[in-house]
C-alpha cells in the first residue's frame, strides 16, 4: 500500500528509514522515474513514494509520518544562547549546538 509521495527520492529514503528504524516494513518504490523529469509529464503519479509491507503497521505507519511532516511544517525557534534562527525539524542550533527549547 502506498502510504508516503515524496517530493524527491531522498524524502522517500529519509521517511522509508525512519519507518524501519521504527519496525515498520517498508520499500521505495517510483524512484527511477525521477530521473526522467522534463521529459515525461510530472506529478504525484510520477513522484517517489513508500510502499507500506505489511497492512498492520499502518496506524503505527501514519502515526510516524504525521510527526515527521510536522517537524517540517512547524515554524522557526530561535536559539537562547547565539540568537541563530533554525528550522523546526533540527533539534539543536546549527551554530552553536545548544538544544533546542
Amino acid at each position: 500500500m502506498k502510504i508516503f509521495t515524496a517530493a524527491t527520492p531522498t524524502e522517500a529514503h529519509i521517511v522509508c528509514e525512519l519507518l524501519k528504524s521504527n519496525q515498520v516494513s517498508c520499500e521505495v518504490r517510483g524512484e527511477g522515474i525521477f530521473g526522467l523529469q522534463g521529459e515525461v509529464p510530472f506529478g504525484e503519479n510520477s513522484e517517489p513514494y513508500v510502499w507500506l509491507l505489511d497492512n498492520d503497521t499502518l496506524p503505527l505507519a501514519q502515526a510516524i509520518i504525521a510527526d515527521y511532516q510536522q517537524a517540517h511544517l512547524g515554524e522557526q525557534w530561535q536559539c537562547h544562547q547565539c540568537h541563530e534562527s533554525n528550522e523546526a525539524q533540527f533539534g539543536i542550533c546549527w551554530q552553536c549546538g545548544a538544544t533546542a527549547p
